[in-house]
């Protein structure tokens, strides 16, 4: 197996992170007024697109190639939780709100679910039960992922913003990623419960 092939997934995570940082600076330094140029927040929407898009790339790699390292399987989710939670405080703060639809404790939502699941996931882990993110788990980033750049094109970009469909779809959007954020812990904590529950059988027996 070729070293280009051992080290491509990670390598792209590791760009991820770099793109996350350099799309923060970008998105914290828009100008929000009717008249601002919308050419500098488009640059920043394609920047949060492609470094999520490079999430999917990264692990189909890693798993067609059976290249995935202990490394990239505990950066991979730590980099997705930068970028979308970086993107998010982002738009509930200035300049970016409130036209964002994004508001502090949807974000203090987000940040106790990852929180929640990243613990248990640690003690499963520390204990060598694989704890892998489920259906649910992705879906929630995929919905957050579609929400982030909608949120900011609200915010930034004087066009969408005049458009009542855009504004309307990107609130449902806010209030689908919430929902489902909110939702997608539980099915966490009933795998972990159901696991840890058999862990205790099996060492009494």
């Amino acid at each position: 197996m070729s070293a280009l092939r051992r080290t491509l997934p990670n390598a792209i995570t590791l760009a991820r992170l770099v793109l996350a940082l350099a799309f923060f600076w970008v998105a914290g330094s828009l100008d929000t007024g009717d008249a601002a140029d919308p050419t500098r927040a488009w640059v920043a929407v394609w920047m949060f697109v492609v470094a999520a898009l490079s999430d999917i790339l990264d692990g189909y790699l890693a798993r067609r190639w059976q290249v995935v390292t202990t490394f990239g399987r505990i950066l991979d989710p730590v980099v997705d939780k930068v970028l979308v939670i970086g993107g998010l405080i982002l738009l509930c703060a200035a300049p970016l709100a409130p036209a964002s639809h994004v508001v502090p404790w949807m974000v203090i939502l987000v940040v106790t679910r990852e929180l929640l699941v990243t613990s248990v996931r640690a003690v499963l882990e520390a204990q060598g039960i694989s704890f892998a993110a489920d259906r649910f788990g992705k879906f929630k980033m995929f919905v957050q992922c579609v929400a982030v750049p909608f949120c900011l094109g609200a915010a930034a970009i004087p066009n969408l913003r005049q458009s009542s469909a855009f504004m309307q779809s990107t609130d449902a959007l806010v209030w689908l990623m919430v929902a489902v954020t909110a939702g997608s812990v539980l099915p966490y904590l009933l795998r972990a419960a159901v696991i840890l529950r058999s862990n205790v059988v099996g060492r009494a027996a």
